[in-house]
């Protein structure tokens, strides 16, 4: 079975925010690559341990897996210098 995607509400404000180049290359990577193998990116420590983050130039895509229900939330995608600002 595949895993959906959802993204979280606040984070399709943030998106609105950014330069569309940004986020289209963020779609692109959530579809093509975090969607196939939601363990593509890098598991999180410390106060943010369930959490998995994937890198794309200066940006950061913030997910959560719900394995339960087979569900990757995504919570950020913003510059690395702000992406954890709360989180």
């Amino acid at each position: 079975m595949a895993w959906r995607v959802e993204i979280e509400n606040r984070c399709l404000r943030e998106l609105k925010r950014l330069d569309r180049l940004v986020v289209r290359h963020a779609f692109e990577i959530i579809e093509n690559v975090i969607a196939l193998n939601p363990y593509a990116g890098k598991a999180l420590a410390g106060r943010y341990r369930g959490l998995y983050s994937y890198r794309f130039s200066s940006y950061r895509i913030v997910y959560e897996l719900r394995k339960k229900h087979l569900v990757i939330l995504i919570l950020r995608v913003s510059h690395r210098k702000d992406v954890y600002e709360g989180l």
